[in-house]
């Protein structure tokens, strides 16, 4: 299989020409997906005004391989020839494949020297095909390092160089080995990675200096009390077996929250990440949406449709809760450390098996060890953070498609849930809110919409045994994986199918 040690797949986009090599392309998609690649390529049009370099130049960062079809369209068109471009100046690993062929002088002169994939030998589809998937798997865990660093080198640039979006702990050390794994055949590590790099290894240097000079303080008024320091240092001896000192222990290690300042000055699509082990945090702007469905167009349960206005921003988790984090929260002591993984591992994907009541007692742990108001998703808000500005079935359209999500056998042959981002972000950013696992909402379960709230607040009730489940799952048939798709399960549900995600509140 084409996946890191991570357990990701390899991103792969797909650099072509529409005007002569569409149906190889699409057959070239299908043979990547079933080879255990994540292939991806731009379909739209160029419409007039539209900043299509933006749009393309984001597809490219967020690959980790640029795969260019070579054919007598794409060496004249002036877009393929700046998809190369860009994916060079971002050091992005291109391989060149030949589709049809042409002459050698009309090849971008920055392909030439790279060893060529030929689909046009007559060899056939498939050995070419194991070729290039030969070529893809080389040196892939360090690629998808690459890929990782470049991007947040890239938003921490783009957001002016916040300190709050340095490296830090494991992460910092695990860039310092990635670097040092360097070597002249791999691919060049840009300026940006580096100085993100060298500003977190100072960033943190500069946080443990200032913690050694505040300890120095504390030891030499501790001197001047010799027999205070007796008796605190026999009480911290009989506070390390017990749990208020390592909980102490953790949130001074781990947690390293926005300032109020920062908060204020956070845009939407911004990211944070307030302790090592807490989820990535995307900003979802505010505004208004209209919720659920008009009559024919789907279930009772998701009428009356009605408009909701979101006054101010709020943050989501970029990807639904993972079983790394869950992890945290059971070693620090606050959640169950037996919930079950199905057999599928831990790490990146989504956790399972855990009830409504289990999704609230991770918040509450979120909270605690932050000090920020951490949560469940309102109905609301998920399918407003769902859409992403769509009006569509689905964010990416009106049909489920292949490759947008996991789900039954319309979406790809689904047999279980897979690590989250596996496919591509809607435009708010995030990643996975149609299919893989249902989410646990903090809403009580009404059948209808009937004087549902409209400011976007949870919808609750005096009797609330049941609680809604957004999303769809990788067992799930399509339609419950659109946006306006609803339903409920007791609380104390627990199955392989159902996992969530986590919201913030933000200061106004």
């Amino acid at each position: 299989m084409a996946e890191a040690s991570t357990g990701e797949k390899l991103k792969v986009f797909i650099s072509y020409s529409r005007r002569d090599s569409t149906e190889f392309v699409d057959e070239l998609v299908t043979g990547l997906e079933l080879a255990g690649f994540a292939p991806f390529l731009d379909r739209h049009d160029i419409a007039a005004g539209e900043k299509w370099e933006e749009r393309l130049g984001g597809l490219i960062l967020q690959a980790d391989t640029v795969v260019f079809v070579v054919s007598p369209e794409a060496v004249k068109s002036e877009r393929c020839a700046w998809e190369v471009e860009r994916a060079l100046a971002r050091t992005k690993r291109v391989l060149p494949v030949i589709f049809k062929q042409v002459p050698e002088s009309e090849i971008p002169e920055e392909l030439r020297s790279r060893q060529f994939v030929r689909f046009d030998g007559g060899a056939g589809f498939a050995r070419p095909l194991a070729q290039l998937a030969e070529a893809l798997r080389q040196d892939i865990d360090w690629i998808r390092e690459h890929t990782r660093l470049s991007d947040l080198a890239a938003r921490w640039e783009a957001r002016g160089r916040p300190e709050a979006l340095l490296l830090r702990g494991d992460d910092l050390a695990a860039a310092e080995a990635w670097a040092d794994k360097w070597s002249p055949d791999a691919l060049r590590i840009t300026e940006g990675v580096r100085d993100f790099i060298v500003r977190s290894k100072k960033a943190e240097a500069a946080f443990f200096a200032n913690t050694r000079a505040t300890q120095r303080r504390i030891r030499r008024s501790r001197v001047s009390v010799g027999v205070l320091l007796i008796v605190l240092l026999a009480v911290l001896a009989g506070w390390w077996k017990q749990d208020l000192f390592r909980q102490h222990l953790y949130v001074w290690r781990n947690v390293n929250v926005l300032t109020a300042a920062q908060e204020l000055a956070l845009r939407p699509k911004d990211s944070f990440k307030e302790c090592i082990d807490c989820p990535e945090m995307v900003v979802v702007p505010a505004g208004s949406f209209m919720m659920g469905s008009l009559p024919g167009d789907g279930a009772e349960t998701e009428q009356p449709q009605h408009r909701v206005v979101f006054a101010k921003p709020f943050a989501v988790s970029e990807f639904d809760v993972t079983f790394d984090e869950w992890d945290a929260c059971a070693s620090y002591g606050d959640c169950d450390p037996g919930v079950s993984d199905a057999g599928w591992g831990h790490g990146r994907q989504p956790v399972i098996h855990v009830t409504w009541d289990d999704a609230k007692r991770y918040v509450a742990w979120l909270s605690k060890v932050t000090g920020k108001p951490y949560r469940l998703l309102t109905e609301a808000e998920w399918e407003y953070a769902a859409r992403a500005g769509t009006t569509t079935a689905y964010p990416w359209g009106d049909d489920i498609g292949k490759g947008n999500a996991t789900c039954g056998f319309r979406c790809g042959l689904a047999e279980r849930a897979l690590p989250v981002g596996s496919f591509k972000p809607n435009a708010f950013g995030l990643y996975d809110m149609n299919g893989n696992v249902w989410q646990w909402i903090e809403d009580c379960y009404h059948f209808r919409y009937d004087e549902a709230p409209a400011d976007g607040s949870a919808w609750l009730s005096s009797h609330c045994d049941d609680r809604v489940v957004r999303g769809g799952s990788w067992g799930s048939d399509p339609g419950d994986l659109r946006s306006a798709n609803r339903d409920g399960y007791d609380t104390g549900e627990r199955n392989q199918f159902i996992g969530f995600r986590v919201a913030r509140t933000l200061k106004p």
